[in-house]
C-alpha cells in the first residue's frame, strides 16, 4: 500500500522532476501562489501603511515601489496557482526578494537591536523563500 502511495507521489524517483508536478507538489505551488497573491493585494489595500514603512527605510518613490511590488507578487503568485508563464512569475518574484531584502531589510543599518533582529528574520526568510523558488525553477528545466 505504501508503495503504490509513494509510487503515485513519485518520492522516491528522480523522474518526478521531468515530468508533469505530482499532485502534492501542485497542491504545494498553488498554497505557495496564494501566499505571494495574498501579499500583493496587501500592498494594494495597506499602501499607506506599507509606505510609511518603506520611507522610515529610505526606499525611493515609495508609492510607486509599493504598487509596482504589489503588481510582480500578484503576477508571481498567479503564475504559481495557474502554472502558466510560471518560469517568468519566479523569476520576478526572486527579483522583487533579492530587490526588497537589500533596500528594506537592511538589518545591518539598524541600530536599535529589536528592530535589527526583526529585519535580519525578514532578510533570512525572503532568502530563504528565494531558494525555494530557484529549486522550482531548476526542476522545470531539467529535461
Amino acid at each position: 500500500m505504501i508503495n503504490i502511495f509513494c509510487y503515485k507521489l513519485k518520492i522516491f524517483r528522480n523522474s518526478h522532476l521531468k515530468s508533469k508536478p505530482s499532485m502534492l507538489k501542485q497542491i504545494l505551488l498553488i498554497l505557495l501562489g496564494v501566499f505571494f497573491l495574498l501579499n500583493g493585494l496587501n500592498h494594494f489595500f495597506n499602501s499607506k501603511i506599507l509606505e510609511e514603512y518603506a520611507e522610515k527605510r529610505s526606499l525611493l518613490a515609495s508609492n510607486l515601489m509599493i504598487k509596482l511590488s504589489g503588481i510582480l507578487l500578484c503576477f508571481g503568485g498567479i503564475t504559481l496557482i495557474s502554472g502558466f508563464y510560471l518560469l517568468y512569475g519566479i523569476i520576478g518574484l526572486c527579483l522583487f526578494l533579492m530587490i526588497a531584502s537589500v533596500t528594506i531589510h537592511k538589518f545591518w543599518a539598524v541600530k536599535n537591536r529589536e528592530v535589527m533582529m526583526l529585519e535580519s528574520m525578514h532578510f533570512a526568510k525572503n532568502w530563504a523563500i528565494i531558494f525555494e523558488l530557484l529549486y522550482i525553477g531548476d526542476s522545470l528545466l531539467e529535461v
